[in-house]
């Protein structure tokens, strides 16, 4: 069916069957012969002959103003799977876990693959610029030599906080308030760094005990002190004993952005990465 429509397309295009045919790189006779086919399939005439040329009837207009921009989709879609064999993407275990999910359907349409995974997402920054990988999603990284970027969103971090500690009652917390408790911070990046710079800034005394993102929940349900994670973490997990409470004024921001090794690429990303 797509090459009878393909034909009438260009056909409806052309206002001509001669025109169309040298287009299409096929003789006129078995243009007509295909159009014949599908006019029958269809029940109804598509082409008025006259020595004008050839027009649309008005059931081939109402088909053809249906038909054009699917097909116009289609070669999207083709042109995209000649484009691209495969995406090598970078990724963290929060976006793998919590982000990309979402956009399953867009990644996979584009052929996106996640081959590398990192703690951390800067540590994806040599696997870009070594060619490793075509695209990634790196935190606080506006610009990368040699990569084409893009901003693609902004979270805040939420604290977790144990529901033994009467904060938990709270509907928001100061980043004071949770400065009185030991910090469960990751061991290294950038939401330790700010922690551990807003402590030293302000000449609070806190206990830290490090551990990864996945580790943190597990901490804090046991009441040993409260953790941040990002709102994208926080708003799909549940954990026992634990609570998640924004923080007064959002003082503690990531924001994300896209980087890909051609400027098409980054493109393509984008649009899979448009919310709906």
């Amino acid at each position: 069916m797509l090459q009878p429509l393909t034909y009438f397309i260009k056909i409806a295009d052309e206002r001509s069957f001669t025109r169309a045919a040298k287009a299409l790189y096929v003789s006129q006779p078995a243009l007509s012969k295909q159009m014949k086919k599908l006019e029958e399939e269809l029940g109804f005439s598509l082409f008025n002959r006259s020595v004008r040329g050839v027009e649309l009837t008005m059931k081939g207009k109402a088909f053809y103003e249906d038909v054009k921009p699917l097909f116009s989709q289609i070669n999207q879609t083709v042109d995209r799977y000649k484009k691209y064999e495969q995406i090598r993407f970078g990724s963290t275990p929060i976006l793998s876990t919590y982000f990309l999910p979402s956009f399953y359907k867009q990644l996979h349409y584009s052929n996106v693959h996640v081959t590398a995974i990192r703690e951390d997402s800067l540590d994806l920054v040599p696997l870009l610029t070594s060619h490793e990988i075509d695209a990634a999603i790196v935190q606080n990284t506006p610009v990368i030599e040699g990569m084409y970027s893009t901003f693609l969103f902004s979270e805040p971090f939420v604290a977790a906080v144990p529901i033994s500690l009467a904060l938990a009652e709270k509907k928001e917390l100061t980043l004071e308030e949770c400065f009185r408790y030991t910090q469960i911070l990751p061991p290294t990046g950038y939401l330790s760094e700010q922690v551990r710079g807003i402590l030293t800034e302000r000449m609070v005394e806190s206990d830290v005990l490090e551990t990864h993102y996945l580790g943190m929940g597990g901490l804090v349900a046991l009441g040993i002190g409260i953790a941040y994670l990002p709102k994208m973490m926080a708003d799909a997990i549940e954990q026992k004993g634990v609570t998640f409470l924004p923080l007064k004024g959002e003082p503690l921001q990531r924001e994300m952005y896209l980087h890909a090794n051609r400027s098409d690429l980054l493109q393509l990303l984008s649009e899979s990465f448009k919310r709906s």
